[in-house]
Parts: C-alpha cells; sequence; structure tokens
C-alpha cells in the first residue's frame, strides 16, 4: 500500500481570481502535502505546460503530485499519480500506461468502492459527501454512505463535497485519510486562513 499524505487534499482552481500555479501555491503553503491539478477545458499541451508548472512547486514542498481525469497528462509530465472518475479510463488500463504511480478513483456509493479497490486503486475519492457547490449534478453518497463505505475497502479514503471545517472531526472519525475541499477555501474571504485552518483542524481531531 502506497504511502499517502494525510489531511488537507488540495485541489487546484482557475475560479475565485485564482490560477492552477497560485491555487497550488496557496494550498502548499497552508500545509497540503497532496495536490490533484484538475483542468476541465483547456488544450492538452497547455495543460502539459501548466501541469509542470504545478508538479515543480509540488517537489519544492515535498509534495505529491496528482492529474484529475487525463492519464495521458499525467504520463507526459510524469506525476505522481492520477484520479479517475467512473467515467474515465478504468484503473486498470490506467495501471498499464503509468506503471507503478498512485491511481486514486472516484465512488459515489459504498459497491463503487470495493470495486474501485479491486480494480487495483491505491485510494478512493468517495463523494459527495453533502451536495457540493462546484460539482451540483454529483450523486451524494453522504455520511452514512461514506461510514459504509470506509467499513467496506483497506486502502485510503479521501473524502470531497460540500465539505466544511466543522465537519473535518466527525469525517476524520470514520478513519479517511483526508478531505478535499475547495469552496470552503476559495470563495471565502480568506483563502489563505481558510486552507490553513483545515489543515490545523485535521491535526488537533
Amino acid at each position: 500500500m502506497k504511502n499517502l499524505p494525510e489531511g488537507l487534499y488540495g485541489i487546484t482552481v482557475r475560479s475565485w481570481g485564482f490560477d492552477h500555479v497560485s491555487s497550488a501555491e496557496l494550498l502548499l503553503k497552508a500545509g497540503a502535502r497532496i495536490i490533484q491539478y484538475r483542468e476541465k477545458k483547456l488544450e492538452a499541451r497547455d495543460m502539459i505546460n501548466e501541469a509542470r508548472a504545478v508538479k515543480e512547486l509540488c517537489s519544492s514542498y515535498g509534495a505529491v503530485f496528482i492529474v484529475d481525469d487525463r492519464v495521458d497528462i499525467a504520463y507526459a509530465v510524469e506525476a505522481d499519480g492520477v484520479h479517475l472518475g467512473q467515467q474515465d479510463l478504468p484503473a486498470e488500463i490506467a495501471r498499464k500506461i503509468l506503471g507503478d504511480a498512485i491511481i486514486g478513483v472516484s465512488a459515489s456509493t459504498p459497491q463503487e468502492g470495493v470495486e474501485a479497490e479491486r480494480s487495483g486503486a491505491d485510494y478512493i475519492g468517495a463523494g459527495s459527501i453533502f451536495p457540493s457547490p462546484t460539482k451540483p449534478e454529483e450523486r451524494v453518497l453522504g455520511v452514512e454512505g461514506l461510514r459504509q463505505l470506509t467499513k467496506l475497502v483497506k486502502i485510503p479514503v479521501y473524502a470531497i463535497g460540500g465539505i466544511k471545517l466543522e465537519h473535518v472531526r466527525m469525517l476524520k472519525s470514520f478513519g479517511i485519510r483526508g478531505v478535499a475541499v475547495i469552496s470552503a477555501i476559495f470563495a471565502s474571504e480568506d483563502p489563505q486562513k481558510a486552507a490553513r485552518q483545515f489543515v490545523e483542524e485535521w491535526s488537533r481531531s
């Protein structure tokens, strides 16, 4: 089992006045040690340039660098790993391409979590735990679904979706590896402070 960082799972954004590099830097300065580069719209060449810049930042902080969805981009920039949704390339095929890289898989039901582990995933991104402002169409797993999922799998689980600071202690009690947070950080009045609070709350809980 791969050694994955605990606590805040940082996801980069291109909104709220941030770009991927500046949002990654904010998260890393706050203490996040796993960062996912998430970009849905750019051409592949532009994504490679951005991903390389974020990867360099992660390297300087000793953080794990993950590319969302795109196995080709992860391969091109030699990322530490890739995160796959249910509609993306299957984990078994990603493994053939990326070898021993970290492979995360999204799960919105306990059964999807079991199947992700069976397919060779190294971790699960479980959610949406609560309705998410950044993905309003996302199916809600809920707190009880997360509790069930964590009992059914042995690989690390990161919770995502609508998570606020006051949820961290409860979610950590289920034995998850960390929480992925976007809007509660970047849409706040002081994103740097908000990110730091998530890191500190996880450490205290």
